[in-house]
């Protein structure tokens, strides 16, 4: 079968719509009421017209419909949240399956496990559990897809105790490119499992997950803003270099991996165009241990502090991400200890940019700090970036078409910095465009997070040495590379493709 998928016509979707009679799934043409809902995207810059979008209610209508797909070589995209800002959920002419039908979250308050649907996102997740006293490992930001998070390992609020949420999953239900229902765990079909959990968006739809849930108190949880004075600058980096510091290999920070913090820079509507600190912070324990730790964060005599206990589903609506923009979420990596001279170097392009383009006034650029001693422990998946760095997040948010270039490329510049500071810190770098490819951590990570943004990196580099054992599952679960938008993985059988 040819590598190369055709687009949609109208004679698929008329064949759909009687392969999908009597079913409560939805065959939406670009006419139909309902299609520009699901191909909305999060970021406008990642909208593409499908040539069909189906939305199933269960895995026999998916199966029915990657089977057709895959017989007749046509063009595949699979939407969960629609978070993807590399447009990896969406296909230009080509059949979209869209889960958004599919957000059920069930609670086995027994076993502590929660069954949750491909399309869900995880405010959903996050409010079902709470519901008895539970929650699990999710996104950071509430609207995100469980799906997408998932399935490129998943870094949340609770990651410093519990890991990631691919540590976290007991078992999928995946709908493979032979239009066939697979369960995967530890004990059924162990290969494909052990696949998804870090390459899961390469060998089907995955309908449903199974994850682990723990019992959840309320969290001490806030936001404090500081005007980016060097004197602050200083005393930030001193404050976070401390609490996030790893003693030796194995052993955890001053957090106890209860500290999970974000330090953005932006310039939100109530700073009235100033730039300033964005400190967020979330604390799984006691008002008491937690201000124990941030105290010398209070000190320092924030403009803003909205700190306070509430319910577990309030941590992850606390990062102010609005829709409607055109967006990239461009990733980095940097290691502790954070040098207050990068900070300056880095405030400083971003107010230069920020000052140049009034269009992107929303855009903001951050450290994500927690201990990663539990991630790094674990064995579970595919996932290749395991290790003692850290993730840093940039994101230009714009309005116009006419700025994708220039935004995109502030972007770049940025992880740019973040690959040179990691040069100053001895770590070895790629020698390829930009990122971190072929780092090596201390489990040899690659530091480059699959579900953030990278422009010019390519599969080999995000999966590291666990590229070959993916080419022969690929091989096996999805031979004719149907499921291919983001970071594809080429079947052990392909010759000549750029991996």
């Amino acid at each position: 079968m040819s590598t190369q998928k055709r687009l949609v016509a109208e004679a698929d979707i008329d064949r759909l719509r009687q392969l999908l009679s009597g079913t409560k799934t939805s065959v939406l043409s670009p006419s139909d009421t309902g299609y520009d809902i699901s191909i909305d995207r999060w970021s406008r810059a990642a909208i593409k017209q499908a040539g069909v979008a189906v939305v199933p209610t269960s895995a026999e209508e998916i199966a029915i419909t990657v089977k057709y797909a895959t017989e007749q070589n046509i063009d595949l995209a699979v939407k969960g949240g629609g978070h993807s800002t590399a447009g990896a959920s969406s296909t230009h002419g080509g059949l979209l399956v869209d889960l958004g039908h599919m957000r059920d979250v069930k609670v086995d308050e027994d076993m502590n496990l929660l069954y949750v649907q491909g399309g869900a996102l995880w405010s959903d997740v996050d409010e079902a559990a709470w519901k008895y006293g539970l929650a699990t490992v999710g996104g950071t930001v509430a609207d995100t897809g469980v799906g997408g998070l998932t399935l490129g390992g998943g870094y949340g609020v609770l990651s410093g105790t519990r890991g990631l949420v691919i540590d976290n999953v007991v078992g999928a239900t995946v709908v493979t490119s032979d239009g066939e229902i697979r369960y995967a765990s530890k004990g059924d079909n162990p290969d494909l499992f052990w696949a998804l959990l870090g390459a899961g968006q390469n060998f089907g739809v995955t309908m449903e997950f199974v994850l682990k849930a723990y019992p959840q108190q309320e969290v001490y949880m806030g936001t404090c803003v500081f005007p980016p004075t060097p004197d602050n600058i200083t005393k930030l980096v001193e404050i976070l270099n401390d609490l996030y510091a790893i003693p030796e290999a194995g052993q955890h920070t001053k957090t106890g991996g209860r500290l999970n913090s974000l330090l953005a820079i932006g310039r939100p509507p109530e700073a009235g165009g100033q730039t300033v600190f964005i400190y967020i912070f979330a604390y799984d324990g006691t008002e008491v241990e937690a201000k124990k730790l941030l105290q010398p964060i209070f000190d320092l005599g924030p403009l803003v502090n909205t700190s306070h206990v509430g319910p577990y589903p309030e941590v992850n609506k606390q990062v102010p991400i609005v829709p409607g923009f055109r967006s990239s979420q461009k990733g980095a990596a940097f290691v502790m200890p954070i040098r207050e001279t990068f900070v300056t170097n880095v405030l400083g392009k971003f107010n230069v940019f920020m000052d140049a383009q009034p269009d992107a006034a929303a855009s903001m650029m951050a450290w994500e700090l927690f201990d990663p001693t539990v991630v790094v422990a674990s064995e579970e998946g595919c996932f290749a970036n395991r290790g003692y760095h850290l993730n840093s997040l940039i994101m230009p948010l714009w309005k116009e078409a006419k700025n994708d270039g220039e935004c995109r490329q502030f972007a770049r510049d940025i992880s740019l910095e973040f690959k040179k500071e990691l040069e100053a810190h001895s770590e070895r770098v790629s020698d390829g465009i930009e990122g971190g490819a072929s780092i090596k951590g201390k489990k040899g990570a690659v530091m480059l997070y699959g579900n953030y943004d990278q422009y010019d990196e390519i599969s080999k580099d995000i999966f590291g040495d666990h590229y070959a054992r993916l080419q022969k599952i690929k091989a096996k679960y999805d031979p004719s590379n149907m499921f291919n938008k983001l970071f594809p993985i080429q079947p052990a059988s392909s010759k000549g493709a750029r991996i």
